[in-house]
């Protein structure tokens, strides 16, 4: 006859525990990857909030450049998502773009022109599911007269 034998109690314990931290390490990386993602979904929605800001302007710059939207100064807006309007009210945990135009920057514009500074502020979720510090998205573009 053969002898049966299994495993003792300690090998059973130490593969336990192996097992065990092997499983911590895996589910500390989902916990990273999650943070990375939303990081990386704020961000391309801020870049696109801001490049539809730019474009938006550069079309009415093309269409009628004394148009009041392209006058010289600073004004924010609170959008929900890249689907919904952007508007002057607060919506807690979204994006807050702020659009700064100004007219003839500096001596490198001989022409009518206007500097564009669209800045899109974002808090991204991390993977414990807290707001994350503040972060930024800029975009800056020169707009001259056709004229």
């Amino acid at each position: 006859m053969r002898s049966q034998r299994g495993f003792t109690l300690a090998e059973v314990l130490v593969a336990t525990c192996v097992l065990s931290i092997g499983l911590m390490a895996v589910a500390t990386g989902f916990q990273y990857a999650t943070s990375g993602v939303e990081t990386g979904k704020g961000e391309t929605t801020a870049t696109f909030l801001a490049e539809r800001k730019v474009e938006q302007l550069k079309a009415t710059a093309l269409v009628d450049w004394t148009n009041v939207t392209l006058s010289a100064g600073t004004t924010t807006e609170y959008c929900p998502s890249t689907e919904a309007a952007c508007t002057g009210t607060a919506t807690a945990g979204f994006y807050r773009r702020v659009t700064s135009v100004t007219d003839n920057p500096g001596a490198t514009c001989t022409a009518n022109c206007k500097l564009v500074r669209v800045s899109v502020f974002y808090k991204p979720v991390t993977g414990q599911g807290q707001l994350d510090q503040e972060r930024r998205v800029e975009l800056l573009t020169m707009l001259a007269s056709r004229t």
